[in-house]
């Protein structure tokens, strides 16, 4: 006898598809709140925060003081996020990457990668769609509050089919926009579900799909892109709920930390008697006085309350949780607060060695990701090249990727030795020197004959202008003015600098 009869399976099968699309909604919820709290579109969950926590009354007069100008969660992502803060550098073992670098520049897939990698922070993961739209390979980025993956059954890390929701292009008299479904899978199918998930348009089937490499198998055009490598599914719904509650918390704090302010600034009028007449439009004639009488068993007195409340300290309790929060995510206070010229370059790479450590974890599976971009638009763009005339991207060669080293300001001056003395031992090219102080100029060859050019230009005009140089130190502070006589004792014998003698009018010149 069978264990489960059809019904009871079916049966199973639905309570355990329900339990998971619940599941998965809630997933999406949180992090479209994340999304709308890293936009500084946050107040509805504020005001969700403070109807929990204060009465009907006190939420009442809480409900316009909300105060999202602490926004640390987008503070904290933006720091973290450095996998992109220094421009990569794209290498192909075999053949040449023109073609790949003229999709990246017009798709601007640069600036994308750079939010990729913060939303990837944000929300854990962040997808990117390989497109083909008017006649021209494009990058759409795909957050985790709209999609979801059927996972693997093998490896649940992994998706065999993703979809993700966008608003229908149907006519409606609906104040909601309907929604339909881009779905894909590993199988070479790609259509349009509609709102109920039904089909309703077919794009591609397995056989005239564009999604497939030289060798036949099959793809998905979506690359995604995780926080940290996943365990045990595919996306992360833990990670990242302490910045996310902190600066909520922080929030239902300053709007809490405003209302006293107002109360503070006030004083209270109170009145006691047995008749009380306050006048029309007291509220916009303060000059107008209130009159009270007193009846037979007291007498009337006014007076006022004085609401006073610890600011001060409020304030270094908002401050100390702050601090808390971010250096839980390696960022040092001082890094908030602190200029330029506050701090060595040496000195902030020690105090944001954290930052580098994160970002260090992140390069390998960032570099994992770029070839599997680069392999999928590869693969798109040879199997459009000879409908839309497009160039071949070389099949053989295998990318490679350079994030580069990140610097740290330091003073003008003591960077500029730093780099010349580079320069001299080798370190760096002339090209890469100029490339320091003008980085638009992106080609080598070209930036090597810029500063050629700059130094051929000086000497003509030094052969020009025997006083140049003396001429731009006097501009300049740095020396004395030009055809100035050189003093022979600048300083007397203490060490106190020789004023220079006055001229006499009344002496005959020689």
């Amino acid at each position: 006898m069978p264990l489960f009869n059809s019904q009871a399976e079916q049966a199973v099968r639905n309570s355990v598809l329900m339990a998971k699309w619940t599941a998965d909604t809630d997933r999406r919820e949180e992090a479209e709140n994340r999304l709308s709290l890293y936009k500084d579109d946050y107040e509805e969950i504020i005001r969700a925060a403070l109807k929990e926590q204060y009465h009907p009354d006190n939420y009442s007069r809480l409900y316009f003081h909300v105060n999202g100008s602490q926004n640390i969660l987008k503070r904290v992502i933006n720091d973290i996020s450095m996998v992109y803060k220094v421009e990569a550098t794209r290498t192909l073992t075999k053949g040449k990457l023109d073609r790949y670098d003229a999709i990246r520049k017009s798709a601007l897939l640069d600036v994308k990668l750079k939010k990729v990698n913060r939303f990837s922070n944000l929300q854990n993961e962040c997808l990117l769609k390989v497109a083909v739209r008017g006649g021209k390979i494009a990058f759409d980025i795909i957050t985790p509050n709209i999609c979801g993956v059927i996972q693997n059954d093998e490896d649940p890390t992994q998706a065999d089919a993703i979809w993700y929701a966008v608003p229908a292009l149907a006519d409606t008299t609906s104040w909601v926009q309907p929604l339909e479904y881009y779905y894909y899978d590993v199988l070479g199918r790609a259509v349009i579900l509609d709102d109920r998930f039904m089909v309703k348009e077919v794009l591609y089937t397995p056989a005239d799909t564009p999604f497939r490499y030289k060798n036949g198998e099959f793809f998905i055009p979506l690359v995604t892109f995780h926080r940290t490598d996943p365990d045990d599914e595919f996306f992360d719904g833990d990670s990242g709920r302490d910045l996310y509650s902190a600066s909520v918390a922080i929030g239902c704090k300053m709007t809490l930390f405003d209302y006293l302010f107002k109360t503070s600034s006030h004083k209270q009028i109170y009145i006691i008697g047995s008749e009380v007449t306050i006048p029309n439009n007291q509220v916009l004639d303060p000059t107008t006085a209130i009159q009270a009488r007193h009846g037979k068993d007291g007498t009337a007195s006014m007076g006022t309350l004085d609401i006073q409340a610890n600011l001060l300290q409020l304030r270094d309790a908002l401050t100390y949780q702050i601090n808390s929060v971010v250096q839980n995510y390696g960022i040092s206070p001082d890094a908030w607060t602190l200029s330029f010229g506050d701090i060595s370059g040496r000195a902030l790479k020690i105090r944001n060695q954290a930052l580098l450590e994160q970002r260090e974890d992140q390069l390998p599976m960032f570099r994992a990701y770029e070839d599997e971009l680069f392999r999928k638009v590869r693969a798109i763009n040879n199997n459009f090249a000879k409908a839309m005339k497009w160039d071949l991207i070389p099949e053989e060669g295998e990318l490679e990727v350079d994030f580069g080293e990140i610097g740290f300001p330091e003073d003008p001056q003591v960077e500029f030795d730093m780099l010349k003395q580079k320069m001299q031992a080798g370190v760096i090219s002339l090209a890469n020197f100029y490339q320091a102080f003008n980085p638009d100029v992106a080609n080598e060859k070209k930036a090597e004959q810029a500063i050629i050019d700059n130094l051929n230009k000086l000497a003509e005009l030094r052969q020009a202008n025997p006083n140049l140089d003396d001429a731009l130190n006097a501009i300049m502070g740095g020396g004395k003015k030009a055809g100035a006589p050189e003093d022979e004792e600048d300083v007397d014998e203490e060490g106190n600098p020789i004023p220079p003698k006055k001229a006499n009018p009344f002496e005959k010149k020689k």
